[in-house]
């Protein structure tokens, strides 16, 4: 290999280099799940129930790898039925009660994160 060729080899084996370890930006932080402010919304009575009333909640995640799994739960008086989106779940509650419903957030590393939020049921 003359002189030149090396001199030009170089710059652009140290590019390929660095494209072949490239990572997501957020992939050396760690994992965050929550809710936010407004987080879960009244949906309304649910029909045909007494008593029964709709919410939805919307999560977010930061940090970790690559792309996010969310399961809803509900940990006080709540039930989820659903998903409107990947990070908005829905679900049902005792009108007039306190209600307490958790996020775990799964990472496509396997590492997960958990929050929770509370509200009075019917009064979002």
């Amino acid at each position: 290999m003359t002189r030149s060729a090396a001199r030009l080899a170089a710059p652009l084996l140290l590019a390929l280099a660095a494209f072949g370890v490239a990572t997501p930006a957020h992939a050396d932080t760690t994992l965050t799940a929550g809710f936010g402010t407004g987080a879960c919304t009244d949906d309304g009575l649910m029909p045909g129930k007494v008593n029964v009333d709709e919410f939805d909640c919307s999560a977010w995640a930061s940090g970790g790898t690559g792309s996010y799994t969310y399961a809803f739960s509900g940990v006080v008086n709540a039930t989820f039925r659903g998903y409107m989106s990947p990070d908005d779940g829905w679900g049902i509650c005792n009108l007039g009660q306190h209600t307490t419903v958790e996020v775990t957030v799964t990472d496509s590393a396997g590492d997960t994160a958990t929050a929770q939020t509370s509200f009075l049921c019917g009064e979002l």
